[in-house]
C-alpha cells in the first residue's frame, strides 16, 4: 500500500513538473505584439511570431520575402534578455548578411526594400543574457508594403 502511495506521489510530481513547463512555454504566446509597429501604410504579416530565447542559442526563422516590397522588421524581448541581436541572412550559397543590428547599436527595428523574391533567414539571439537555466520571451514582427512602380 505504501508503494502504491509513493508511486502515486512520484507520478504526480513528474506530471506537475511537465504542466509547469508547458504553461511557461505557452506564456510567450502573443509576445510579438509588444514589438514596435510599422508606419500605418504597412500591412501586418503572418510571419510575425513569439519565441523563447535561452543563453547562447539562436533562433532561425526561414521566410520568403517577396520582390518589389518594402519590409519593416522589429524585435523585442523581456528586459532580462538585454538587447536583442537580429540578422537578416540571404539563404544563398554565401549566406550573405543583409542586415545586422549589432552594427547599428542593436537597433530594434529596420526598414528595407526587397527587389527580387528571396529566401531569408531571420536570426534572433540575446547575447547579453547570462542565465544558464532560464529562458525568456521575445518577439519578431514583420510588416510589408507593396512598392509602387
Amino acid at each position: 500500500m505504501k508503494e502504491k502511495f509513493l508511486i502515486h506521489i512520484i507520478l504526480t510530481l513528474i506530471l506537475g513538473t511537465f504542466a509547469i513547463q508547458e504553461s511557461y512555454s505557452q506564456s510567450c504566446r502573443g509576445y510579438e505584439r509588444r514589438c514596435e509597429s510599422a508606419p500605418r501604410y504597412f500591412q501586418s504579416s503572418s510571419l510575425s511570431r513569439a519565441v523563447t530565447l535561452r543563453k547562447a542559442r539562436k533562433i532561425i526563422i526561414n521566410q520568403t520575402f517577396f520582390g518589389n516590397r518594402e519590409y519593416f522588421v522589429s524585435v523585442c524581448g523581456h528586459n532580462r534578455l538585454g538587447k536583442i541581436h537580429f540578422r537578416l541572412i540571404a539563404d544563398d550559397e554565401d549566406q550573405t548578411v543583409l542586415y545586422d543590428n549589432a552594427a547599428d547599436d542593436f537597433k530594434e527595428s529596420q526598414l528595407f526594400v526587397i527587389l527580387n523574391t528571396m529566401a531569408v533567414k531571420v536570426e534572433i539571439s540575446a547575447p547579453h543574457y547570462f542565465d544558464d537555466r532560464g529562458s525568456e520571451c521575445a518577439g519578431v514582427r514583420i510588416f510589408y508594403n507593396q512598392q509602387k512602380d
